[in-house]
C-alpha cells in the first residue's frame, strides 16, 4: 500500500513538471511572425528549397497550395485539349515546371513609404497584375484571332493555371526598407540566394519599386485585348517600369552594373528568359552614364529622369 502511494506521488510530480515547463511552450504562440522579423532574420530561417515540394519563402505565413497540383497531376493533364497545344507559351511553361519552381513570381522590395505611396501601392500592384495577365493571354488572343470558323474555341486552362500559380515575395516594411538603396537590397537578396541556393527564374534578379517607379506603374494604360479585325495604328502609350537588381553581381563585368529598369509589359517574357539566361546576359548594353531598360527587344537607354537617349548602333544584349 505504501509503495502504491509513493508510485502515484511520483506520477503526480512528473505530470506537474510537464505542465509547468513544457505545456506553456506548446501552447504559446510565437510573439514575432516572420513578417515582423528583421529581414536578415528571415534569411536565417530559409530552408524552403526542396525538390519534392512547392517553393516556400519564410516570410509567407502559410505554404502555397493549389487543388489541381495534387497526386499525379501531369498524367491527368495529358488527356486535356490544352496540354496538346505546344504553340502557346503558357502551356510549355506550366507543364515543364518542377514542384519547387511553383508558385512562380518575383522577389519585390518597396522602398517608398509616404501618405501618397500608401494610396498608390495597391493601385500599382493591381496594374502589375493586369499587365501580367494581358501578356500571359497574348498567345491565347492570337489563337482566337486566327482560328477558323469551324474550329473549337481555344482551351484557356494553361493560361488560367499560369495566372493562379503566381505569387510574389514582397518586402514592404517601412522600418527596414524606407529609402533603401540598391546596395542594401542587393546585399539582402544575395544573402537570401546564398541561404536558399535557389537557381533559375525567381532567383536571377529582384525588383525594387521606388517613388518614380511606383508613379510610372500607376500611370500605365493597360491595353485592351486585340481579338479580331485590324490592329490599332496608334503608337503604344508609355509603360511604367520596375528596377531590377542582380544579387549575384560582383562588380567585375565590364559595361555591366548589375542594375537595369524593366518595362512592366515584358516582365512575363523576362521571367521566361531568366530560366536559361543570367541577368547580365539579358541586360541591354547602353552608353556609359545611362540606365539600361529591358523592353523585351533590343532595349533602351534612359537617364535618371526617365528621358530616352540614342542607343549605340551596334547595340546588343550580353
Amino acid at each position: 500500500m505504501e509503495f502504491q502511494v509513493i508510485y502515484y506521488l511520483l506520477l503526480l510530480l512528473i505530470f506537474g513538471y510537464f505542465m509547468v515547463f513544457h505545456f506553456q511552450r506548446i501552447t504559446t504562440i510565437p510573439s514575432s511572425s516572420p513578417l515582423n522579423l528583421d529581414p536578415a532574420q528571415i534569411n536565417e530561417l530559409v530552408n524552403e528549397i526542396d525538390i519534392d515540394s512547392f517553393y516556400h519563402h519564410p516570410s509567407w505565413p502559410q505554404r502555397w497550395s493549389h487543388p489541381e497540383f495534387t497526386g499525379k497531376y501531369k498524367k491527368r493533364w495529358v488527356k486535356e485539349p490544352w496540354f496538346k497545344d505546344n504553340n502557346r507559351q503558357p502551356k510549355r511553361f506550366i507543364s515543364k515546371l518542377l514542384p519547387f519552381q511553383l508558385p512562380w513570381g518575383y522577389v519585390i522590395y518597396r522602398t517608398v513609404y509616404t501618405i501618397e505611396s500608401d494610396e498608390l501601392w495597391p493601385i500599382a500592384l493591381d496594374k502589375l497584375a493586369k499587365m501580367r495577365n494581358y501578356c500571359i493571354d497574348a498567345d491565347l488572343h492570337a489563337a482566337i484571332r486566327h482560328k477558323k470558323p469551324k474550329d473549337p474555341e481555344p482551351d484557356s486552362n494553361a493560361e488560367r493555371l499560369v495566372k493562379e500559380t503566381y505569387k510574389d515575395v514582397i518586402f514592404s516594411n517601412k522600418k527596414y526598407w524606407d529609402g533603401a538603396g540598391t546596395e542594401k537590397i542587393r546585399q539582402h537578396f544575395a544573402e537570401y540566394l546564398d541561404a536558399s541556393k535557389g537557381q533559375g527564374y525567381r532567383f536571377e534578379g529582384c525588383l525594387m519599386i521606388d517613388e518614380p517607379s511606383l508613379k510610372s506603374i500607376v500611370a500605365t494604360v493597360i491595353p485592351e485585348p486585340w481579338l479580331g479585325g485590324r490592329g490599332s495604328q496608334t503608337p503604344d502609350p508609355p509603360q511604367g517600369y520596375v528596377n531590377m537588381i542582380d544579387g549575384r553581381y560582383t562588380g567585375n563585368e565590364s559595361g555591366y552594373g548589375g542594375f537595369m529598369r524593366v518595362e512592366i509589359g515584358p516582365l512575363w517574357w523576362l521571367y521566361l528568359n531568366l530560366k536559361w539566361s543570367t541577368m547580365s546576359q539579358v541586360c541591354p548594353t547602353v552608353p556609359e552614364g545611362l540606365i539600361p531598360v529591358y523592353d523585351g527587344g533590343d532595349g533602351k537607354a534612359q537617364d535618371e529622369e526617365g528621358n530616352f537617349h540614342q542607343m549605340p548602333i551596334d547595340r546588343d544584349v550580353r
